[in-house]
């Protein structure tokens, strides 16, 4: 029998002045998750005389910190994995009640971002078992899931300094307006070039999505002197790159898409799901935007007595449009 997920865990976090100084969290994050330690050992192998493991405990030449997150997708928590996984220091567009924000990648110069200190607690409802904090916490990956009948689901991956022991921040509780998105209310849209994304969506035929963002970042250790010996910064130049799947249901517009495969065309793709309405005319909408190219053969099958194809694309500079990917989220956040 499996064991029961305890419901005494938190997750919390906040955003850092100085990357790597650690703040007080400011938001408790809601999800399942799983933090890891990883640690390098060197043990001695040299000769000691005896027909056995040597080297004792070894010493511990270098540490870091991981947190593994999965849940469901947001209109205001995944700010803070855009924030910390694709530009930092944005500040949304207001109007009235409607917040828009847009995560624009830099791919010229170096990107702008800052990391977050993460405070992770396991207990029994009055007892702190594992209480730890880790700084320098950036997003080094995340995916999105939508299906049908069902709601959208975010993943994502967080590196980041060795863990210390702390007293955890209190009396903060999950969003109060925390809104969940649903898959059913993805719309997707077509186009052959960037600047006219929106404009053309596809009906009645996209069956499921899923959609995986690796960022430039990672953890770069450098001879400093570091007690820790953990990261002393992070790399920004691994590229910003996605992958884009999506099954469908083989009709004529399917089968255009197809002819675009065979005639390697990019492909623009707009994947927008709105949720509740903020004013009359405005939603709360997460927007990906980006240009594709394929990258396998399509694949098809049936389901239910419907036969289906399925893509799968990459994400590309497009040198017309002088972007490759592009996220918007419209909620009532005016701040982290």
């Amino acid at each position: 029998m499996a064991e029961a997920l305890t419901p005494f865990r938190k997750l919390q976090v906040g955003i850092e002045t100085t990357s790597g100084t650690l703040v007080a969290a400011t938001r408790q994050l809601i999800g399942e998750w799983n933090f890891t330690e990883p640690r390098e050992y060197y043990r001695s192998s040299y000769p000691a005389g005896v027909n056995a493991n040597v080297g004792g405990a070894g010493v511990a030449t270098q540490n870091a910190s991981r947190l593994e997150v999965s849940t469901e997708l947001t209109f205001e928590e995944l700010i803070w994995v855009l924030s910390l996984g694709v530009k930092g220091g944005i500040t949304p567009t207001t109007s009235t009640d409607t917040e828009t924000w847009v995560f624009t990648p830099e791919i010229t110069g170096i990107p702008t971002i800052k990391g977050a200190t993460f405070e992770v607690m396991e207990f029994d409802g009055v007892t702190n078992h594992i209480a730890r904090e880790f700084g320098y916490g950036l997003v080094e990956s995340f995916g999105i899931e939508w299906a049908a009948g069902a709601e959208a689901k975010l993943n994502y991956t967080v590196f980041g300094r060795a863990s210390q022991t702390t007293t955890p921040t209190a009396a903060l509780s999950p969003m109060p307006d925390r809104e969940i998105a649903l898959s059913n209310r993805l719309r997707v849209y077509m186009n052959d070039v960037y600047a006219d994304l929106g404009d053309t969506q596809l009906t009645g035929i996209v069956r499921s999505a899923s959609f995986n963002y690796t960022g430039p970042f990672a953890p770069d250790y450098t001879l400093d002197g570091r007690t820790d010996m953990d990261m002393t910064k992070h790399i920004s130049g691994m590229g910003y790159k996605a992958t884009l799947n999506m099954v469908m249901e083989l009709d004529a517009t399917a089968a255009t898409i197809v002819t675009d495969w065979r005639d390697n065309s990019l492909r623009y793709f707009r994947l927008s799901t709105i949720g509740s309405v903020i004013q009359t005319t405005e939603t709360k909408d997460i927007i990906i935007d980006g240009a594709y190219r394929f990258t396998s053969d399509p694949v098809y099958s049936d389901a239910d007595g419907v036969r289906l194809v399925a893509f799968d694309l990459e994400s590309v500079y497009d040198t017309t449009g002088t972007k490759t990917l592009e996220f918007t989220v419209v909620n009532e956040m005016a701040t982290l």
